[in-house]
């Protein structure tokens, strides 16, 4: 059996060398997971509060083993999903960000999800790694993608569409989308059971990639004024 999580705080031992950023913002550095992660996802993701508005899939308690197998599981299967550190400490991890791919029908659109640690909160780090995520992922080329693709007609790269799903008490991760230009697109009615019992709406937002290119001159024109 799992131990219980600490309530020490571990510091990562940074063995493996770290792998280079898919990204970089003004004040985090994105990267993939290495097994050294383990210990201070473990201690991030400990607290319920990490977890209220989680899927069942996000274990609570949330202890080392669990954090030793999803890195082991995301490097194994090249899984989209990444390490937030801050720039001036990219070895320690504090929260994560990702995209579930679409498959069949679906298949050009990806599921973003995200979390970071209590202590973390309230300096606008998620925005500021969705807004990158958001950027890295509409410019990730298709898989016949060539030097003279443009994004009319939307096959020659990765992604049309992002979205997200929401719990209807998340009122902070709502206004981190608005935040980042993602539309509510339409609420889920009694949608979703949490780990405790609750029954919630479920809300979900989205972008398109013209909807992304939009937001994009006008997140560009407002730097210029």
């Amino acid at each position: 059996m799992a131990s219980e999580p600490t309530s020490t705080p571990i510091e990562p031992t940074t063995l493996t060398p770290l792998p280079p950023p898919i990204l970089l913002t003004p004040r985090l550095h994105l990267r993939p997971m290495i097994p050294d992660d383990a210990p201070l996802m473990a201690l991030h993701a400990s607290p319920a509060s990490i977890t209220a508005y989680m899927s069942l899939a996000f274990s609570y308690p949330y202890t080392l083993q669990h954090a030793s197998e999803w890195i082991a599981l995301n490097l194994h299967n090249n899984l989209s999903n990444y390490v937030i550190a801050e720039r001036s400490s990219p070895d320690k991890f504090i929260g994560a960000i990702g995209l579930k791919q679409g498959s069949d029908v679906e298949t050009g659109t990806a599921e973003v999800g995200y979390w970071i640690g209590d202590e973390f909160k309230g300096r606008g780090y998620v925005s500021e790694a969705l807004r990158g995520i958001r950027d890295w992922a509409f410019g990730l080329p298709g898989a016949n993608s060539d030097s003279t693709s443009t994004s009319e007609g939307g096959g020659e790269f990765k992604y049309r569409r992002l979205h997200a799903g929401v719990f209807s008490e998340n009122l902070a991760s709502m206004r981190i989308l608005e935040k980042c230009g993602f539309e509510k697109e339409g609420v889920l009615k009694e949608h979703v059971r949490t780990r405790y019992g609750v029954v919630m709406d479920l809300h979900v937002f989205g972008m398109t990639r013209g909807r992304w290119e939009e937001v994009k001159r006008r997140e560009e024109g407002a730097r210029t004024v």
